[in-house]
């Protein structure tokens, strides 16, 4: 039953994923507010609470009871330890990046739709996991130093910063004008370094095995892109709303 449930998750998990590869770039090249850039913004949010959700899944089930889930087990112990061991922390990483994910979409939803009112922003729910994603995050990376990995290492100090960054804007004495949609764009790249970091890592580093270097690079490659066309984006909005006056 675990076996079929993990199976029926990486299935979804891996056609939401694909298709969110796709639906990041349609909104961000359609005209903001059109029909069609809303459209394809909530298919692309659909997709992402798919990835997360299954992600999360897929991960418990793998830290509760791996060998439900390997689906060739080695036969020598020593290699099926190693085996589990490995698969791990796999599961590890998932699972804050599935939190990675739910949280920038979920903040850049709320902060469309209520723009500079920032009471949902500080709901319960949402609360929890911005300051999960926070708090986790330094774990993530020590942990992942521990192990000698560098994914989890990036992306506990990149997770730490981001829900810093999101409790800081929801708790804001006041906003600068248009700070909102600063903010959303800021979370939905955000969840677009996590959906390309996501595939290089787990189905697209199978293309770059053989090449260690190029591995390591696209694994960091979409999070540097990334990070760099959020400080862009926000410098040219805010000098651009800066000269539409108060």
């Amino acid at each position: 039953m675990m076996n079929a449930i993990f199976t029926l998750s990486q299935t979804l998990h891996i056609g939401a994923g694909a298709f969110a590869l796709v639906l990041f770039w349609l909104p961000a090249f359609l005209r903001k507010g059109s029909a069609n850039h809303s459209r394809f913004g909530r298919y692309y949010v659909y997709a992402m609470y798919c990835v997360a959700a299954t992600g999360c899944t897929m991960a418990t089930l793998g830290l509760l009871d791996p060998l439900a889930v390997i689906s060739h087990p080695a036969k020598d112990a020593e290699a099926l330890a190693q085996q589990i061991a490995t698969r791990s922390n796999t599961w590890i990483f998932l699972l804050y990046l599935s939190l990675l994910t739910v949280t920038t979409v979920r903040h850049g939803v709320l902060v469309l739709r209520h723009k500079t009112q920032r009471r949902q922003l500080q709901a319960p729910v949402h609360l929890l996991l911005m300051a999960g994603l926070t708090v986790a995050g330094p774990l993530l990376a020590i942990w992942g130093h521990g192990q000698q990995q560098i994914l989890p290492v990036i992306f506990g100090v990149l997770g730490t910063l981001v829900g810093g960054g999101f409790l800081r804007y929801s708790f804001k004495a006041s906003l600068s004008k248009m700070e909102w949609w600063i903010e959303h764009l800021g979370a939905m790249i955000g969840s677009g370094i996590a959906c390309y970091t996501a595939f290089f890592a787990f189905g697209g580093s199978r293309l770059f095995v053989s090449h260690g270097n190029l591995q390591l690079l696209s694994w960091i490659l979409p999070g540097v892109i990334g990070v760099g066309f959020i400080r862009y984006l926000g410098k040219h909005y805010r000098r651009k709303f800066a000269g539409q006056g108060a």
